[in-house]
């Protein structure tokens, strides 16, 4: 096992009142001497950059797999409505002229229930709402 103080010994003067704050500092946290202190307090200083550090590189990580993620299912969207609207046109002719205003305030209509039917489902899914509601007031979904 290797020890852990096998590195140089660093010799830094300390003023009267640093000394004074270092012996009490050691005495009121239960530290049993000045060395370890030191070294706990070297310790702390590194890890902690390397932590924020950490915690940002790997923030961005999970940012960059979640816009990855989000871009792959936008693309399958995409290319679903896509096929189906191929699909649509392959299967469903044209309509003649003299329908097509009919046709057109038809869909309207149909467009405009269906519209109220998937707000009303909403407002029946209280967890997709709240989410909803606290992303517009927050800007976050967390």
């Amino acid at each position: 096992m290797k020890k852990r103080l096998d590195g140089k010994q660093k010799l830094v003067p300390f003023t009267a009142e640093q000394s004074d704050d270092i012996t009490r500092y050691c005495h009121e946290n239960g530290i049993k001497s000045e060395n370890e202190m030191i070294r706990q307090a070297v310790v702390y200083y590194i890890d902690r950059d390397h932590s924020d550090n950490t915690l940002k590189l790997s923030s961005l990580k999970d940012l960059r797999e979640s816009i990855s993620q989000l871009h792959d299912k936008l693309s399958v969207i995409f290319s679903y409505m896509h096929h189906e609207h191929l699909n649509w046109l392959a299967y469903h002719p044209e309509i003649s002229g003299e329908f097509r205003d009919a046709a057109y305030s038809s869909a309207k209509q149909r467009l405009d229930k269906f519209y109220a039917s998937f707000q009303e489902l909403i407002k029946e899914d209280p967890s997709f709402f709240e989410k909803l509601l606290h992303k517009f007031v927050s800007g976050s979904l967390e």
